[in-house]
């Protein structure tokens, strides 16, 4: 059991500030780190440099580094550098309005703003080095030094370079980092001063150059111990030098001197980087960052091995590098949520291993925090309330009495005190614990007893009889959070239970009105008295309920809420509600129901939250404890950037390729691009140095779509294919706090049609069609004509052929046959038989004329206005010549042959060939079988006849017949073949298609 002088004791530290750290809170900042893990190319960088365009350049050993607030851009490829080998480890900056000047052993690199490039220029041409180090940008000149701590300008107009002088002071033993003295020239880096002079540093030596004289001096005197590191105060004029002992203060008005050996108790030993900002001084000691104010009556320590190259940004943030991990920040002001992990004293890592979970607001506003720190939010002070932390187990605030009634659970006894708001214990409650009951929560009201939820039962304090009373009207089980709402009644949560709402009434009576949410495991219930609406805590996320208690509407992962199993809610003063869970932090917007998740770059202490770890102050600010500590705000929350934040184009490839910005990639409003250009990569990133990473860069399609799509950080964007057409795509930021975008910025990307889209190939292509057409319509012309001379060419050889035929065949026949008409008539008187002779003769050669002239007439009528086909005439000839003989024969023509074979000639030639050697069968053959074929094979047409008989000798047989076959194939451009072995075969091959 607790004595009254231990609670008394515990209650009066409770209610005590911490005035020490409420003044600069010098303990009290977030860390945050820019490492490989963000696009650093190395993880030790000793150089940094703000620019006036709102980047933070870092050097690193392979390469020059640039960081926006969330991207880092690494400047290694080769189209960066024109002329000049690639910037890997740079020495000092400087800039001028259009360049940023980085120093190298090569000479001085020269970077231009606008077109993302770099040049070398070569400053110490006559010197034994090239190296060149730049002080800062005076006279519109840069300033260089070197090893030997020659001094030159770079005049940014004309381009010339000038040597000035030589300061008077020993040269650098080595320009890497690491000094063979143990001290690093870039902690002491030459600087001007306010009144125009040049100050330099090198051993123990501290020089000045005077740029009216253009003389060198020594005013500080000489300087027994060597110097590790500087830093210049200009608007105070006051110069801090780190000695192996102390911290050296030179006034460079009067040079007065002040030594700091110790600051509160703590050595100054090797002080190798110094830092300042308004009142606050950072100095790496050994292995320590300490931070102090500039009267050295206050400080912190934050132990660091590997910490160099202190500076503090514009906005107060103290950046050094972490070797090897890359660039650490300490930033004073919090984040978007306060968060417990801020404060930095080793005395509040008890929340990293325990976490928070429970609140309590004290009568003087503070907010006791899991029962042993006490948070004031005012002046953001976090101190101990008591060395003893275990002995109170619960604390709730009584606004009626204004103060505190505090549960603590002894081995067998509950005990409840009260303490008023003069730190006075009013009352102790020593109840003994006979069921083993463990108490869950309490209720605190304004005309009723205190109200207790133990796990056997729901119970009044009853104050005179110091006991409390079951109140037998609500379930005994597993009762679990008593939510107090309006109208005197209670929203009671049981594990493995329903809610059970219950009225209250003046007897202190309990009566159950109903269940809420049946079946579904609740927790907490918060009431919004304007809207009349009830906020309410799941398992299975958040339910709003209407003044009935009906579900209006239910939040979990489907419509965007992060975590679903609630450990606790609370409604600000806006109505807006805010849930802990396991996934991080969430808000509900009570009108539009618009959630905002919070993760770890607002500031959550982890993702994981406590349950009952939850409280709404008297002034509306919001605390959540979870496994790493707590957060507490007041809302409405707003990003309050020290920056400008701008959404710039960095690069941009078409089918892969960097173009050619000669303006700036920055200056780019639209993009006019060939139809196979249509692969763009946007380069487009957000510059905010603090709030960077916070911030959510969106496009979108403004003349094809309205809707907004982020950008996943850190990632270009991407079109493939596009197609032909305009593209007006706009880009903002994204802030979801504000539910508002800003910062817009367009670019207009038209993809040109291809050729065959444009109407100038279709007026080429039409050209082309009815230009085809009329070529070929003159070509058909052509051709017709041709093929008409052709046929009159045709008709009149087969005229000729005709006139032939008639004047050799027919016109001997008839001459013939006129001779013999006259002799007959002649001899008719004198030698009647000579004359029948002759008549007879007459008679056949009227037959053959007959025959010929019919064979002519066939031949010159094919086609259609033909009585009778070739292969009809052929059989008819057959039938004629060997009809009166008892030889059979067989006759085999092609159907498609009659069709195809119109030329009168080769009619006529085919036929008379075949008559000719069926006369010939018929007369000496002695055959028994005749075959007569023609047939198409490929392109030609083959004749054959053929006959059984005894056949003959070619050699011996020269007549008539077989010459005019030979003679008739011929004609047709054919092959003509007699075989006799034995019997005879006439084989003739023509060509389809003949000259």
């Amino acid at each position: 059991m607790i004595s009254l002088k231990q609670m008394f004791c515990f209650l009066i530290l409770l209610c005590c500030g911490n005035y020490f750290f409420a003044q600069l809170n010098l303990n009290h900042f977030n860390i945050s780190r820019v490492s490989q893990d963000d696009g650093l190319s190395q993880g030790s960088n000793y150089f940094r440099f703000e620019d006036s365009k709102g980047f933070m350049w870092i050097t690193a050993n392979d390469a020059l580094n640039r960081f926006d607030g969330s991207n880092v851009k690494v400047y290694n490829l080769n189209y960066y550098f024109k002329n000049c080998p690639n910037l890997q480890q740079g020495y000092g900056f400087a800039e001028d309005t259009k360049n940023l000047y980085i120093g190298s052993t090569r000479g001085l690199y020269q970077y231009d703003y606008l077109k993302d490039e770099f040049r070398l220029i070569e400053i110490f041409k006559n010197s034994k080095t090239k190296t060149a180090i730049p002080i800062g940008f005076f006279d519109g000149k840069i300033w260089c030094f070197n090893e030997n701590f020659e001094l030159a300008t770079f005049d940014v107009t004309s381009k010339k370079i000038e040597k000035i002088t030589q300061l008077p002071i020993e040269p650098m033993v080595s320009l890497h980092v690491y000094g063979s003295n143990g001290t690093s020239f870039f902690n002491q880096m030459p600087f001007f001063d306010k009144e125009s002079n040049l100050w330099g540093f090198s051993g123990n030596q501290i020089v000045r150059y005077n740029m009216k004289s253009k003389k060198s001096d020594f005013p500080l005197g000489k300087n027994d111990e060597i110097i590790y590191s500087s830093d210049y105060d200009s608007e105070k004029n006051i110069l801090y030098i780190g000695t192996k002992n102390s911290l050296l203060i030179f006034n460079l008005k009067d040079f007065r001197k002040k030594t700091i050996a110790e600051i509160d108790g703590e050595k100054l030993n090797a002080v190798s980087s110094i830092a300042h900002h308004q009142n606050v001084l950072a100095l790496k000691i050994e292995n320590k960052i300490i931070l102090s104010n500039n009267s050295f009556n206050q400080k912190y320590i934050e132990n660091y091995r590997r910490a160099y190259s202190l500076t503090f940004d514009k906005t107060g943030r103290l950046w050094f590098c972490d070797d090897g991990l890359g660039q650490s920040i300490f930033n004073f002001d919090r984040k978007i949520l306060g968060n417990s992990e801020s404060f930095r004293d080793q005395k509040f890592s008890y929340f990293k291993t325990m976490g928070v979970g429970s609140f309590a607001e004290l009568p003087n506003g503070n907010v006791l925090v899991d029962k042993n720190m006490e948070h004031n939010g005012l002046i953001n002070s976090l101190v101990p309330v008591s060395k003893t932390k275990t002995f109170i187990s619960r604390v709730y605030f009584d606004a009626q009495r204004n103060g505190n009634w505090i549960y603590q659970e002894g081995k067998n006894y509950h005990q409840i005190a009260f303490l008023d708001s003069k730190e006075k214990l009013k009352t102790i409650f020593k109840i003994e614990n006979t069921n083993n009951s463990r108490f869950q929560s309490m209720a605190v009201f304004k005309d009723f007893p205190l109200m207790l939820s133990f796990s056997n039962g729901i119970f009044w304090l009853n104050e005179k009889q110091k006991t409390i009373e079951k109140i037998k009207a609500l379930p005994e089980k597993n009762g679990f959070y008593i939510n107090k709402i309006s109208q005197n009644r209670v929203a009671i949560s049981y594990l493995n239970g329903d809610m059970i709402l219950a009225q209250i009434n003046p007897d202190k009576s309990v009566k159950i009105l109903k269940k809420i949410l049946p079946g579904v495991q609740s927790f907490y219930l918060q009431e919004d008295e304007k809207a009349n609406q009830f906020w309410v805590g799941t398992n299975e996320g958040v339910f709003l309920l209407d003044k009935n208690f009906k579900i209006l509407n239910k939040f979990d992962s489907n419509n965007g809420l992060a975590g679903t199993y609630i450990y606790g809610i609370l409604i600000d003063d806006d109505g807006n509600a805010w849930c802990s869970h396991q996934r991080g932090l969430s808000s509900i917007e009570k009108n539009t129901f618009r959630i905002i998740n919070y993760d770890l770059e607002d500031g959550i202490q982890h993702w994981d939250f406590n349950n009952r770890a939850f409280l709404k102050t008297r002034d509306g600010t919001l605390y959540f404890g979870g496994v790493n500590g707590f957060n507490y705000f007041k809302p409405p929350l707003k990003i309050k950037s020290h920056y400008q934040t701008e959404i710039y184009f960095d690069e941009i490839l078409i089918n892969n390729k960097r173009i050619e910005a000669i303006n700036g990639f920055n200056s780019i409003e639209k993009l006019t691009l060939k139809n196979d250009e249509n692969n763009i990569n946007l380069k487009v990133f957000i510059k905010d140095l603090e709030f960077g990473k916070q911030r959510k860069l969106f496009y979108r399609i403004k003349n094809k779509e309205n809707k907004w799509r982020m950008i996943l950080p850190k990632s270009p964007l991407i079109f493939n294919s596009l197609s032909q057409g305009d593209y007006m795509v706009e880009f903002a930021i994204y802030d979801k706090f504000s539910n508002q975008f800003s910062g817009f910025k367009k670019i207009e990307i038209t993809i040109e049609k291809a050729f065959y889209e444009t109407i100038l190939f279709w007026i080429l292509v039409s050209g082309l069609f009815f230009g085809g057409i009329f070529a070929l319509y003159g070509r058909w012309r052509f051709l017709k004509q041709k093929e008409f001379y052709q046929h009159e060419l045709d008709m009149d050889n087969q005229r000729n052929k005709i006139t032939a035929n008639l004047h050799d065949d027919l016109g001997a026949t008839l001459s013939s046959l006129q001779i013999n008409s006259a002799i007959a008539r002649k001899m008719m008187t004198k030698d009647p038989l000579q004359t029948e002779i002759i008549l007879q003769k007459i008679e056949a050669q009227a037959k053959h004329i007959s025959e010929n002239i019919g064979d002519i007439i066939w031949s010159l009528k094919p086609g259609k206005n033909e009585f009778m086909s070739l292969s009809t005439r052929i059989i008819n000839s057959a039938n004629e010549i060997l009809g009166h003989t008892e030889i059979p024969f067989q006759i085999k023509v092609c159907p498609e042959i009659d069709q195809e074979i119109k030329d009168f000639t080769m009619r006529k030639n085919i036929v008379l060939i075949c008559k000719e050697a069926l006369n010939n069968i018929a007369k000496y053959s002695e055959a028994t079988k005749v075959e007569v074929d023609l047939m198409k094979k490929n392109e030609e047409y083959h004749l054959g006849i053929f006959d059984n008989g005894i056949g003959f000798n070619l050699e011996n047989k020269k007549g008539n017949g077989l010459h005019n076959m030979k003679k008739r194939t011929e004609e047709m451009n054919g092959k003509f073949e007699i075989v006799c072995n034995p019997g005879t075969l006439v084989k003739i091959i023509i060509p389809t298609i003949r000259d």
